[in-house]
């Protein structure tokens, strides 16, 4: 490379930062809910159809607010009401139900009148509205807890409001809630969790760029203890990364909860090029060559492999695309597209900024020869020494974590991201203590029998039934459904009595009750439960979160029992947030999987392709397959579940892994063409490539590992197993890998 070419490229790269970085100030943080759907789904599909027919079920927050002395207190039900009242005012609040303004209704000469459940402003009322409140029971655990000491409100929002709305009406929440004092006061829905992650992740990205820096630094003082060893690897990646989040920004991609790991990520795998390329140039200057002619032999000798490890790392990142979820699949993409823009610099920025400066020093300085020379030496002698162990060892080692592999289940939880400790969890705990919990249940009944409606007697039995098995059998609390409507009608016709809350015992009843539900049914808290034709209806509820495993499993016992006991003339089908969520994430260990084994045979035909062996090809896919199995073994044996999460260290695991696996491979290729001894090419490769292994390893290691740092559960995961994986990768490369090519012919 000429100097004026060095030259051009360098201000075409400083041209292209300050680009990237004015793109970076408009990058924008986002976390929803809705992304980690299923894409492409029938249960999609007819989620997007329920939503059309009623209300969503993730479009709300659920509050709790206790009063240690008792909840029939003047000063905590008229602050509660007073809260209310607040709350009612804050834009895109469709409404509140709270207990200070639920009633029950009878039918007076102008129409339904409401009977309050609570009065707040006359305490002489208290004892007489407690009694008939736990008397019945019909709102405890909904909006009063069992031991009287706590209420829930319920806040429904607008229809799709978009992020910016949403956080708007998060905001003016918590300046509501910020003028009262309460015993405790808890919160939870979309707008409290979307709240919650988008400023985690605000916080550790800034926080993980800092700390992949200094821990970058630190371990590059301490190889090259030179500031052109330190700076020049900095440069590169640290434009890697700018690259990158400029491309983001200029897409329109947001920072999400799995994209915080990017920058740290390309960090990483970036400063890995350049040391490779880097410990190749200082040999060919020691070796006597010029300035020029060591750039070039380097490039020669390292820029093959290099590539190679470059493509097999994005392929890594792209077997994500096999996920159904977007932040997946994205993190895919944009983790690729990062590999590609730290090779493109490592292969343009730092040949030009060696042709512009001086060899440095450190180029001719022996880098401690002996230690490191002893040390690969030092593992290539024990592995030859001890082949028999080795493999042996090696053997049961894949038993075992085969053993754990059967052990990992798939299972997720709504706040399996939240650490112990935090409000958000607290607060969920709250409400599984005291209410019904927080976990949405959903389910839609539609009318098989177009000469019925839901009102008609055969419908109502079925949904008897259906309501009978939720509550007793399913667990569900706070539901609502058709059969509330009618009891409430039949109430109001009765003139409130509490006793009439009930399914209507006559004929004579029954159609009262249901011209009054037909005069009644555009109101808000009809259409959220009933279709205006009356073919169609919800059953909405909340429950505890006992994991999608769990869940799963009382899903199917539900179909099951009404596929025993067929419903007579409706049909029933669960839906909802959650239902989506585990699903994808029962789908997605096939999905990872065959991501995962297409990542493999590319690798094999790629190895088999520059060695012109297949045996070779399936040797090299030995030392990269024991770390996957180590590190789902371990998933397994210690209890990690596989969720979305965590199933993409797999990929991401592979495509880092067998970069060391192809440099030593590459090496051995090249001392075999020069006619060497199968023994003599493994001692070069081996003194060669091993200290650069072992130096992008512990790079690699300690960058990953900084994310145990992480209060995400799932980033903490992704830190502490690819970090095992990577270490498993590089003991196998150096000490399996040599003995399993020793018997090959040359």
């Amino acid at each position: 490379m000429s100097r004026t070419s060095a030259k051009l490229i360098i201000v075409s790269i400083v041209i292209t930062t300050a680009l990237a970085l004015y793109f970076i100030t408009k990058l924008t943080f986002d976390y929803e809910f809705e992304h980690f759907f299923p894409t492409d789904d029938p249960e999609l599909e007819f989620y997007e159809e329920f939503k059309e027919k009623f209300d969503t079920d993730i479009d709300f927050v659920i509050m709790g607010v206790k009063n240690e002395e008792g909840i029939f207190q003047e000063r905590f039900l008229t602050r509660v009401d007073s809260m209310v009242d607040e709350i009612k005012e804050v834009k895109h609040i469709k409404r509140v139900l709270s207990p200070t303004n639920a009633a029950d209704y009878a039918l007076g000469p102008f129409g339904p009148m409401a009977i309050p459940y609570l009065h707040p402003n006359q305490p002489e009322r208290y004892e007489s509205d407690s009694t008939k409140i736990y008397k019945y029971s019909k709102q405890v655990g909904s909006l009063f807890s069992p031991d009287a000491k706590s209420v829930s409100l319920m806040l429904i929002f607008q229809d799709t409001l978009n992020k910016v709305e949403t956080d708007s009406v998060y905001y003016d929440l918590m300046e509501v809630i910020g003028n009262y004092e309460f015993d405790e006061i808890h919160t939870a829905g979309k707008a409290i969790g979307q709240a919650f992650y988008i400023e985690q992740i605000k916080k550790e990205f800034v926080f993980f760029i800092l700390l992949a820096s200094v821990l970058i630094l630190i371990t590059l003082i301490l190889i090259y203890r030179s500031f052109w060893g330190v700076m020049v690897p900095m440069i590169v990646v640290l434009l890697s990364v700018i690259w990158l989040l400029g491309l983001m920004s200029v897409v329109g991609k947001s920072i999400d909860i799995m994209t915080t790991l990017l920058p740290l990520v390309i960090f990483v795998v970036g400063v890995s090029d350049v040391i490779h390329l880097l410990s190749r140039f200082f040999e060919e200057i020691r070796a006597g060559l010029s300035k020029q002619d060591a750039i070039k032999t380097a490039y020669k000798r390292v820029g093959a492999a290099t590539f190679l490890t470059s493509l097999t790392t994005a392929m890594g990142f792209l077997t994500l695309l096999t996920s159904g979820v977007r932040p997946v699949r994205e993190l895919g993409i944009f983790a690729a597209s990062g590999v590609f823009i730290a090779f493109f610099l490592a292969f343009s920025l730092l040949p030009a900024i060696l042709t512009l400066s001086k060899v440095p020093k450190l180029a001719y300085k022996e880098p401690s020869t002996v230690m490191w020379n002893k040390l690969v030496f030092g593992f290539l002698r024990f592995s030859l020494a001890n082949r028999v162990k080795v493999v042996l060892a090696s053997i049961i080692v894949a038993v075992i974590a085969l053993f754990g592999i059967t052990q990992i289940r798939i299972d997720n939880f709504l706040l399996e991201d939240v650490p112990q400790g935090d409000p958000i969890r607290e607060s969920f705990v709250f409400f599984e203590d005291n209410f019904s919990g927080v976990r949405p249940f959903e389910l839609q009944l539609d009318i098989t029998d177009s000469s019925y409606l839901l009102f008609d007697e055969e419908a109502i039995a079925d949904m008897v039934r259906i309501e009978t098995y939720l509550t007793d059998s399913y667990g569900v609390g706070f539901l609502s459904s058709p059969l509330n409507i009618l009891r409430s009608a039949n109430q109001a016709l009765h003139g409130g009595l509490d006793t009439a809350y009930a399914i209507p015992g006559s004929v004579q009843d029954m159609k009262r009750a249901q011209r009054l539900i037909h005069r009644l049914a555009r109101r808000p808290e009809f259409t959220a439960i009933i279709t205006k034709d009356e073919m169609h209806g919800r059953f909405s509820g909340k429950m505890d979160d006992k994991g999608g495993r769990h869940t799963a499993k009382m899903d199917q016992r539900l179909v099951k029992h009404f596929e025993k006991y067929p419903l007579k003339v409706t049909e029933l089908r669960l839906t909802g947030m959650s239902l989506l969520i585990d699903k994808n994430n029962e789908t997605l260990s096939s999905d990872m999987m065959t991501g995962l084994i297409f990542a493999l045979v590319v690798v094999a035909a790629i190895i088999g392709f520059l060695f012109k062996s297949i045996r070779v090809a399936i040797i090299s896919l030995v030392p990269n397959l024991l770390p996957l199995m180590v590190m789902g073994g371990y998933m397994g044996l210690v209890g990690i579940d596989l969720k979305i999460s965590t199933s993409v260290i797999f990929g991401i695991a592979f495509g880092i892994a067998v970069d060391d696996s192809i440099h030593y491979l590459i090496k051995y290729r090249q001392e075999l063409k020069k006619g060497k001894s199968n023994l003599y090419a493994l001692k070069r490769t081996s003194l060669s490539t091993g200290k650069a292994i072992i130096l992008t390893s512990i790079i690699l290691c300690m960058g990953f590992i900084s994310l145990s740092a992480s209060e995400f559960t799932s980033t903490y995961y992704v830190g502490v197993l690819i970090s095992m994986a990577l270490t498993t990768a590089v003991i196998a490369d150096l000490i399996l890998l040599p003995i399993l090519l020793l018997n090959r012919k040359k």
